[in-house]
């Protein structure tokens, strides 16, 4: 599998493309740098799992997704990729036939129905 990052910059609300402003990501260290400068406070780091949705869409750490009429957050507990529902978690490939309807940064609408823990601050 290969490694995939997203980038949400805390202050701007979006995701950002890291290299474009000439910063660099040191994925060893999980650490960002601009300018020689650690700027990895700014920007939360959200990882790809490996795996896709029923459309094909790749899923990330952060992702909302339906399945079962339930919708969850995919986390990495317990050394691997979950999805957390209202009541329990179960692994993300038990959910694949599942699908991506968006993500913790800018869906916070979706976040508050699923009366799960979440931080995006």
């Amino acid at each position: 599998m290969r490694y995939k990052f997203k980038f949400w910059h805390k202050e701007e609300k979006q995701f950002i493309s890291i290299w474009s402003r000439g910063w660099r990501f040191e994925p060893e260290n999980g650490q960002i740098y601009a300018s020689g400068m650690n700027v990895t406070e700014r920007v939360d780091i959200v990882q790809w799992t490996g795996l896709t949705d029923r459309n094909g869409k790749e899923i990330y750490e952060g992702d909302i997704m339906t399945a079962h009429g339930l919708n969850g957050i995919v986390k990495w507990i317990d050394a691997g990729w979950r999805v957390e529902w209202k009541t329990y978690d179960s692994y993300l490939l038990q959910v694949r036939h599942g699908e991506v309807i968006g993500n913790i940064y800018e869906n916070l609408e979706l976040i508050d129905s699923l009366e799960v823990k979440h931080e995006t601050d």
